[in-house]
């Protein structure tokens, strides 16, 4: 059994649990981040997809029910014998409204969490955000530690500092195991500051995925980055508590089009007519 959980929850949140995860339910199948996760779940026997559309692979289609998460029955059909969940599904986009934001981030994901502990689903793994800690990124106060409060820079990064919370109810009051994951910008190739800021690769992904399906921490929030954003991100707890080992040794490989994507930012900056002014002297108040 692993020591308890540092940073992220107190130690009696945190102790040790086993989890049975070859029945698993991924939502949000029909994603770009499940896209680059689904390959290396292709072999375990039991997986299910849902998602709102139908737009997945081929090879994926066969075993994907469509419609919304905050349907009871169709959770109660998803959630009928399953050990795990993979949570991906919600509305991705930074720049969204709150009414956009709150059925598909939080009312979606406080539904999935109560059917889940009906049908006595031993872990939720869930997609939560770098944004979920923006605050600290866009003032440069590198490398930001999962322990900190969450300090969300946008509506979006608000509804995952939301789910983080709700996820830690559901940890204390239940005998469920809930991980979150504050993933970067999930993607194949990154430009150099992409690298720096936030960014996931598809391999690192798979396999931090899967180690928050394997460990035995009963709660923990962590950043979910590749090896070059290490010095904005710290790592070290999901390292030492997950077993993750993100490639040290692969390079990035900047978009052909170096445009493309250029406008990603890790997180979101103050808006211009109510940022304040810079001072170059204070690299903590640096703003990309």
């Amino acid at each position: 059994m692993k020591a308890p959980g540092t940073g992220t929850a107190p130690a009696d949140e945190t102790r040790g649990l086993g989890v049975d995860s070859s029945r698993l339910l991924v939502t949000g199948a029909a994603g770009r981040v499940a896209g680059q996760l689904l390959p290396a779940l292709a072999d375990r026997g039991d997986v299910r997809l849902t998602d709102r559309t139908d737009e997945v692979g081929a090879s994926s289609a066969a075993h994907l029910a469509v419609g919304e998460l905050t349907d009871p029955g169709l959770l109660d059909e998803l959630l009928d014998g399953v050990d795990a969940v993979v949570h991906l599904a919600g509305n991705p986009d930074p720049d969204s409204s709150w009414s956009e934001l709150r059925e598909p981030n939080v009312e979606a994901f406080r539904a999935l969490l109560d059917a889940a502990r009906r049908h006595d689903v031993q872990r939720v793994v869930f997609a939560s955000s770098v944004h979920a800690m923006g605050v600290y990124e866009g003032l440069g106060r590198w490398p930001i530690d999962p322990a900190w409060p969450p300090a969300p820079c946008c509506a979006y990064g608000a509804t995952k500092a939301f789910d983080e919370a709700l996820a830690r109810v559901y940890a204390y009051r239940s005998t469920m195991s809930l991980i979150g994951l504050r993933l970067g910008l999930c993607s194949p190739t990154a430009s150099a500051a992409e690298a720096a800021a936030g960014w996931l690769r598809p391999a690192d992904l798979q396999q931090i995925v899967i180690r928050a399906l394997e460990t035995d921490v009963k709660f923990g929030i962590y950043p979910a980055v590749s090896w070059p954003s290490r010095g904005r991100w710290n790592l070290d707890p999901a390292m030492r508590e997950l077993g993750y080992e993100p490639d040290r040794q692969g390079r990035w490989e900047a978009d052909d089009d170096e445009a493309a994507g250029g406008g990603h930012l890790s997180t979101c900056t103050p808006d211009e007519k109510d940022a304040e002014p810079v001072d170059a002297a204070e690299p903590s108040r640096l703003r990309r």
